[in-house]
């Protein structure tokens, strides 16, 4: 099963939002549908750091139509604004991500920052979903697990009041799953799109992946939920209890 499958990707524009791995979520799935034959579109609504040169060649800078479908013809790219001072690719907008979703059969957006942290409780102003998105993919990462919330969540304050316990409070699976699943978390600004729930990392400790699979499907028993080890290209589909995490 590839991850595309796993996390059950549409035709159309899906966003990336939350902490611990949404940039290898969104290469490994450009990988997958473009060897799959389908247009691939990479692009962000944040900032973003180029994806490598050997998947999309060099980025598109607040492309033409014309050259946008040049890039179609090729099968994939990435586009962005512009570059920023950290050589990022900033935000297109939404008119921008429309364009490209004209184009190309999959867009793939980077909608969420994080700072490098394995975990992320959105600001007021965060994450910045397209609105043509159809399909939302959380993600969070499990190296948080059994660490104080101040030291690997990004937004920590806001975490910790949102959550009810203090900044020093131990991360454990439960918490972990509330912010998942919670409005005020990774669930923030979905509304009625399809949301999917990413939780990478799982090498690292398979029992509390599993825990936290567990009560992110007793929380939400409608959404997709994968754990995942993105670095070795492994995945599992939660579907229930007797799911094991093999890594």
């Amino acid at each position: 099963m590839t991850l595309t499958e796993a996390l059950g990707i549409r035709p159309g524009v899906t966003a990336l939002v939350g902490a611990g791995g949404k940039t290898s979520a969104l290469l490994q799935l450009a990988r997958e549908l473009r060897s799959a034959g389908h247009t691939v579109a990479i692009t962000t609504t944040t900032h973003i750091f180029p994806p490598p040169a050997d998947l999309c060649g060099a980025p598109l800078y607040s492309p033409s139509g014309a050259e946008l479908a040049e890039a179609a013809r090729r099968g994939i790219c990435a586009a962005g604004r512009e570059l920023d001072a950290k050589g990022k690719l900033t935000g297109l907008d939404e008119a921008g991500i429309e364009t490209l979703a004209q184009h190309f059969s999959y867009v793939l957006a980077e909608a969420d920052g994080s700072r490098r942290m394995p975990c992320k409780v959105p600001a007021a102003h965060e994450p910045v979903i397209p609105a043509s998105a159809g399909t939302v993919v959380g993600v969070l990462g499990l190296s948080a697990l059994g660490k104080p919330l101040c030291a690997v969540c990004f937004r920590a304050e806001l975490a910790a009041r949102r959550l009810g316990v203090s900044p020093a409070e131990i991360l454990s699976p439960a918490l972990l799953a509330q912010i998942a699943c919670g409005e005020g978390g990774l669930r923030k600004q979905v509304g009625g799109r399809r949301f999917a729930l990413l939780l990478n990392q799982a090498e690292l400790c398979p029992a509390e992946a599993a825990e936290t699979a567990r009560l992110c499907r007793a929380l939400r028993p409608e959404i997709e939920i994968v754990t995942a080890s993105l670095q070795r290209e492994q995945w599992t589909l939660w579907r229930g209890e007797k799911d094991v995490c093999s890594f």
